[in-house]
């Protein structure tokens, strides 16, 4: 992913507006990353990627959830439960900062 161009689209996101609605579908994410999806991946993007978007995401975010979990699917120690739970958090510290 280009750092910088994605850094510059949400610089922009959510300008004149007065809240951002976040939605992160964890199907996007490689499968080595989260397999406990219902549609897994292949070549999507790395956790990091994921966590790099929401960390500069400048808008206002006041609301969010995370979907695509399927926990029918998540059977490497609960790999996808995890990565579910720390953009769960990530996502509301943002919230938290307004």
């Amino acid at each position: 992913m280009e750092g910088g161009h994605v850094r510059r689209l949400l610089q922009k996101f959510g300008d004149g507006v007065k809240g951002v609605y976040v939605s992160v579908d964890v199907d996007c994410l490689d499968p080595a990353f989260a397999p406990g999806v219902s549609h897994i991946e292949p070549g999507g993007l790395s956790f990091r990627d994921v966590m790099n978007i929401l960390q500069n995401l400048q808008g206002n975010v006041v609301a969010a959830d995370v979907v695509g979990f399927n926990p029918q699917r998540d059977m490497v120690d609960g790999m996808t439960a995890m990565v579910a739970a720390k953009l769960v958090r990530e996502l509301t510290a943002k919230i938290s900062r307004r």
